[in-house]
């Protein structure tokens, strides 16, 4: 505690009177002589204690009474800050929460517009020439500048709600690290109104202790909200009539159970599948629904549940592109085992309408053209052009796969140069025994609807010559098919965005067993279905800012690619980088609501993006002002404070801030609350 006049305490020497007066009475007795004085002894003794207790209380009052009327002359008061020594010059910043939780209500309204009436009071009640900064979640960049009275006002007027969710600290780090010529030798004084979530009150992420901050906490009234946390697919590429899996997390932060709600799955307008579900109060659950790709081409989806008042979490959107054909590629050599490996590939796919395979001499490759397939097939070669490595590294890592037939009688350096590219295990020699394929990981998802049933001991084909591999801990090849003896007969690695699939034996006559066997076919088949490139089917509002158009579309770089909301018929021009040919589109901040958005080329429609407001906002849990108090004191922050009773006029506060929490009035009463246990005590304590 502190006194705004120190010097008024010296008149605490007043004390001293009603001592003074206390020990010294000028009262005179009258003696009074009786016969019998044995009863009337006893009589004095109990009045004389009395009458002392009575003296003592008086003389207590009078004290006290003279104490605090000299401290409310010294006006006594706690500062709101520990650091009371303040710059002459004030920088003020006011963050006002504009997010959807502040749609909530409270007994005073909206907190929105609660926030937005106690920033302008903050303004009204500073000195005239006070600078003002205004924060809100969209960080827009005019809240940059500096603004006076008439303009802030202005600014504040226009905030609306926003579905940008940021932390605290975002807010705090930047003003605190703002400087400028106007914030010389100015303190930095910043409120944050809002209704301090949980989610984004992360005060152990403020950078210093340079800032005066003051906390005013919104209370909302108690709501409960049931929302879609989250959705995802079991199986991140898509092909024509694949079944898809799609997951839903659901997630309840009321106090309430929900019981047999449906949930619903939209696509390309009508609806596709519904389900049931059930979750407990301040709980979560994951519900599946299940549907086939029936068409090709863009694939718009929505995922629906129904609850009130909070709506904004209700929906999650999903996009993905189904193929309309594979493109696969087969290239090999002149060579006799070359061109055997050719015919059964080429068998395979021969009357196939969704896979269309190509042929390209290794003489005659056309390496600009790789980008263009799925699949590419690498059928025993023992050479290749000049920079088809490098090239065939980049379509790999855009999301193409390739399968690797290697020619066993190769210089073992060729196949070692290929496999080290894709940091895929080297060989270290041959095995010339002759070893049946006995094992297969039916766990793997690759083998999926396969097989009917497992059988113990199937009879399984057997290849006379395999080349080992070196055990590489370093990547993560997954054995799809092994040997007798251990050794991997295929294998899988990601590459980026691609898969690599390394055969560890040739594709020819000698391996004719292979090639003729129940197994073949479907292992060629389904490496081409997995080389679909995997598609992230949703994105967030205001945190993913740019999106990469796959790179087998037919784009027409010339012309202009616009970004088209359907739902409101607005467009607008992205900015474009090409890297790798690899067509990246940057839309900043152009994206604020969610739903479907088409990117056309030409006027036709190319691709799509789905997005979704950040569910943070749906956490409805907060931070009372008792627990702000303790997260601000375990942080150490000696300059801030945690504004009580946030209803009161912003004048008071204001004041309170100012001058810290006064109690000279306090003073006063408790003076005359002594004063009249004086009187009481003199007149009625006889």
């Amino acid at each position: 505690m502190k006194f705004l006049f120190p010097t008024f305490l010296f008149a605490l020497l007043a004390v001293a009177i009603p001592i003074l007066i206390h020990l010294f009475s000028f009262k005179r007795y009258k003696t009074v002589y009786f016969s019998n004085v044995n009863f009337l002894k006893d009589i004095k003794k109990e009045s004389k204690k009395k009458s002392r207790l009575k003296q003592l209380l008086i003389l207590l009052a009078r004290i006290l009474t003279i104490v605090f009327l000299v401290f409310a002359f010294a006006q006594p008061y706690i500062p709101a800050n520990r650091d009371a020594k303040k710059q002459a010059s004030q920088l003020v910043a006011v963050y006002i929460d504009n997010s959807f939780s502040m749609n909530a209500l409270s007994e005073q309204g909206q907190l929105l517009e609660v926030a937005r009436n106690k920033a302008l009071e903050i303004c009204l009640a500073y000195p005239a020439g006070t600078k003002f900064r205004l924060y809100t979640n969209d960080l827009k960049p005019k809240h940059q500048h500096i603004y006076n009275k008439e303009q802030f006002i202005q600014e504040v007027s226009e905030v609306q709600v926003s579905p940008t969710v940021v932390p605290l600290s975002l807010i705090y780090n930047r003003f605190s690290n703002f400087n400028s010529d106007e914030t010389k030798n100015t303190d930095k004084n910043l409120y944050f109104i809002s209704d301090f979530q949980r989610s984004v009150t992360d005060i152990d992420n403020f950078s210093d202790e340079t800032v005066f901050s003051y906390y005013l906490p919104l209370v909302p009234n108690e709501v409960a909200n049931l929302y879609i946390d989250s959705c995802w697919v079991e199986v991140p590429a898509h092909r024509l009539g694949q079944e898809e899996t799609i997951f839903v997390r659901i997630k309840n932060s009321s106090n309430q159970n929900y019981q047999n709600l449906p949930l619903k799955l939209y696509l390309n307008d009508s609806i596709k599948s519904i389900t049931n579900f059930s979750v407990d109060a301040q709980n979560e659950m994951i519900a599946n629904l299940k549907y086939n790709n029936n068409s090709d081409g863009m694939q718009l989806g929505k995922v629906e549940i129904t609850d009130y008042p909070f709506t904004h979490d209700n929906n999650w959107y999903i996009s993905y592109f189904v193929e309309k054909n594979l493109n696969a590629l087969a290239i090999f050599t002149n060579n006799t085992d070359s061109k055997e490996g050719l015919e059964y590939i080429s068998a395979l796919f021969a009357n196939d309408d969704y896979v269309q395979l190509d042929e390209m001499n290794v003489q005659s490759l056309q390496v600009n053209r790789l980008n263009e397939y799925n699949t590419i097939f690498l059928i025993d070669l023992e050479n290749f052009p000049s920079g088809f490595l490098n090239e065939l590294e980049k379509v790999v890592g855009n999301g193409t796969s390739i399968v690797l037939f290697p020619g066993i009688n190769n210089n073992p350096e060729f196949n070692n140069n290929l496999l080290s590219v894709f940091n895929a295990s080297r060989t270290n020699g041959i095995d010339s025994t002759t070893q049946k394929i006995s094992g297969i990981d039916f766990e793997n998802k690759f083998f999926q609807d396969v097989f009917r049933k497992r059988e113990e001991n199937p009879i399984l084909p057997a290849i006379p010559r395999h080349l080992r591999f070196e055990n590489n801990i370093r990547n993560d090849e997954n054995k799809l098919l092994t040997f007798q003896n251990g050794d991997k007969a295929l294998s899988q690695l990601n590459y980026n965005d691609g898969k690599v699939w390394i055969f560890s034996f040739p594709l020819d006559k000698r391996n004719e067993t292979f090639a003729r066997d129940i197994l073949f076919v479907p292992t060629l088949y389904n490496i081409v279905l997995n080389s679909l490139p995997k598609q992230d089917i949703s994105f967030i509002v205001s945190e993913n800012s740019f999106f990469d158009l796959p790179v087998n579309l037919n784009v027409d770089l010339n012309s202009s690619l616009e970004i088209e909301n359907p739902k409101t018929g607005e467009l607008f021009i992205p900015s474009k980088s090409i890297s790798n040919r690899k067509t990246r589109l940057v839309f900043g901040d152009q994206i604020n609501n969610d739903g479907h958005f088409l990117i056309k080329n030409n006027g036709n429609s190319i691709a799509s993006m789905a997005f979704n407001y950040n569910r943070l906002e749906s956490d409805l849990r907060y931070f009372g002002g008792n627990e702000l108090s303790d997260k601000l004191e375990l942080a150490q922050f000696k300059n801030a404070t945690v504004v009580e009773n946030v209803e009161r006029s912003f004048a008071e506060i204001f004041d309170d801030i100012q001058n810290g929490k006064q109690y000279w009035k306090w003073c006063i009463l408790l003076a005359l609350f002594f004063i009249l246990c004086e009187v009481a005590l003199s007149r009625f304590w006889k």
